[in-house]
């Protein structure tokens, strides 16, 4: 019954993998690259700064508007000339006195309704430095964008790289426990037959199965965790069908020294990136605020298109050009507070920046100090994984001789099957730690030099 199940376990894993879609892993990086949606949405971020950057190269154009207006009075609006007629009639002189007769009573200005519109512009000339600041501050924005989409970029390379090369540990571990479990079952048979031979007592023949159970449950733990890792990477890929990885693990042992990645970090980190954006941003504040205690300058103009044929409307002259100034006496805003806050800002960011460095100096340190180790444990336990294969061929030929017992037979498989997963997860911390910091120091691009030069293929 165990021999029927631990098959039908098996027949499991393999239908999954006939029905997977083999990727390599710089397809499924392209993938991601096009296609994850937080990557989509730092894009957007980028072209919503390029837009207000491009929105501010406008600040120095003119200002054209038309404006209109119609008013309704209550009554005409009208010069009272009564008061002239009288003192002409009042006059000794004959010919004026004859003349209030022609003068009416009052002179009408405007209809009762006046209509009015014309065509307006104003171009500024001297803002004290406030144009130049907003677009400078836009495009430091811009620059805060595109680091945030490269940061995004290369975290979420990383990402893959371990839902990837997850999916290729736990397939691999998986393989190992069926193996260590086909051992068993193997050793199982050969003690039911050696029992029943009167070779070896019936304990001896219990704890071979118990071997084997033990193994068939870790085959199975093992089963779940490859589905799981796969059914991962298959999400992030946006993919309908299960994804199978071809690229395998591997180490790389001619890695150069922790210096270039140093100092590649500490140059074009997008996280450096993003602070001297801020700095920008700030300084353009100062600018701004300081601006405010500064005159402004403008040019004016104004032509009539229309007006009606009352005496205000014929008054009106058909265009006007003309020079403006306004110069700041007391501002409600706080401004020089604002300046105060605005250069606290820069030093805020100083500030960051400094401790950003320092905490970059430390990840690398800490990265690459992790993949030495990985590589080193992987190396490292190459001897052990050849005795311990060696010790089950000896273990197995000894027990048919009766010269070894179960238990011991057992431990050498398990021992053997440890280090052969100890070893497989060290070469996934090695690929791992090498995507982290090729995505800290900016080399992504590199990442399958690392196979494909000098490369060693961990099957």
């Amino acid at each position: 019954m165990k021999t029927v199940f631990y098959g039908v376990i098996s027949a499991i894993a393999l239908s999954f993998n006939v029905q997977a879609a083999a990727i390599d892993f710089s397809e499924a990086w392209y993938q991601v690259a096009q296609k994850n949606d937080a990557l989509l949405a730092k894009k957007e971020e980028v072209k919503h700064s390029e837009a207000l950057q491009d929105a501010a190269k406008s600040l120095f154009l003119p200002s054209v508007d038309i404006t209109g207006s119609y008013t309704y009075f209550d009554k005409p609006v009208e010069v009272d000339t009564s008061g002239i007629g009288a003192k002409l009639n009042g006059t000794p002189l004959a010919g004026l006195a004859g003349l209030a007769g022609l003068i009416p009573n009052a002179i009408p200005l405007t209809n009762q309704d006046f209509a009015h519109s014309s065509l307006n512009a104003v171009l500024p000339v001297y803002t004290g430095g406030r144009v130049m600041a907003a677009q400078d501050i836009r495009e430091a924005q811009v620059d805060e964008a595109q680091s945030n989409y490269n940061l995004a970029t290369r975290n979420t390379f990383t990402q893959l790289v371990q839902y990837y090369f997850g999916v290729v540990l736990s397939e691999q571990v998986y393989e190992v426990r069926l193996d260590a479990a086909d051992a068993l079952n193997d050793h199982l048979n050969h003690a039911i037959k050696l029992e029943q031979q009167g070779q070896i007592a019936k304990v001896e023949r219990l704890m071979a199965q118990v071997s084997l159970d033990k193994a068939q449950i870790e085959a199975q733990k093992a089963l779940r965790d490859y589905e799981i890792a796969k059914l991962a990477l298959t999400k992030m890929l946006k993919q309908q069908e299960s994804v199978l990885p071809t690229t395998p693990l591997f180490v790389n042992n001619s890695v150069t020294s922790v210096t270039p990645y140093l100092n590649k970090t500490l140059t074009d980190h997008p996280g450096i990136a993003i602070l001297n954006a801020k700095r920008e941003q700030a300084k353009g504040m100062v600018k701004m605020a300081s601006a405010k205690h500064l005159p402004e300058v403008m040019l004016y103009g104004n032509y009539n298109l229309y007006s009606d044929d009352s005496a205000t409307g014929e008054l009106l002259p058909e265009w006007m050009v003309g020079v403006g100034i306004r110069i700041p006496i007391i501002e409600r805003s706080g401004t020089s507070q604002e300046v105060v806050a605005a250069k606290s800002s820069v030093r805020q960011v100083n500030l960051l920046q400094m401790q950003m460095q320092q905490d970059l100096s430390i990840l690398v340190e800490k990265t690459y100090a992790e993949m030495s180790q990985a590589l080193e444990e992987y190396n490292s336990l190459a001897s052990s994984e050849a005795l311990s294969e060696e010790t089950v061929v000896l273990r197995q030929k000894a027990f048919r001789q009766g010269l070894s017992t179960t238990l011991e037979v057992a431990d050498a498989q398990l021992y053997a099957t440890s280090i052969r997963v100890q070893r497989l997860s060290a070469s996934y911390n090695y690929v791992k730690s090498l995507a982290q910091l090729l995505s800290v120091s900016g080399d992504i691009d590199r990442f399958m030099d690392y196979l494909q030069i000098n490369g060693i293929e961990v099957k």
